[in-house]
C-alpha cells in the first residue's frame, strides 16, 4: 500500500540563491521538499522585481526543517528576508 506524503508550506522568501541553498540543506538532511514560485511571470527590466518563493516540506519533518532554516539564517548562510508560514 502506498504511503501518502503531506507537504506543508513552511517558509516564504524572494531570493533565488536562498532557494538553492535551502534545497541543498534539506537534501543534506534527507528532508523531501518542494520549492515553487508564486505569481505570474512578468517581463520587467526592474531587477528588484522578485517573485515570492515558498518551500514546502513533509509534515512529519516540519520541526527539523524549521530548525535547519533558523540555523542557516543565524549563521548568515541565507538572508533574513524570508518569513515562516507555520
Amino acid at each position: 500500500m502506498a504511503t501518502r506524503i503531506n507537504f506543508i508550506d513552511l517558509y516564504s522568501f524572494y531570493n533565488e540563491l536562498d532557494a538553492s541553498v535551502i534545497e541543498t540543506l534539506m537534501e543534506d538532511y534527507n528532508i523531501s521538499c518542494s520549492i515553487r514560485t508564486l505569481g505570474s511571470i512578468r517581463f520587467s527590466t526592474d531587477v528588484n522585481n522578485y517573485q515570492e518563493k515558498r518551500i514546502a516540506v513533509e509534515s512529519d519533518k516540519l520541526e527539523n526543517a524549521k530548525k535547519i532554516i533558523n540555523d542557516a539564517i543565524k549563521s548568515g548562510v541565507i538572508s533574513r528576508e524570508g518569513k515562516f508560514r507555520v
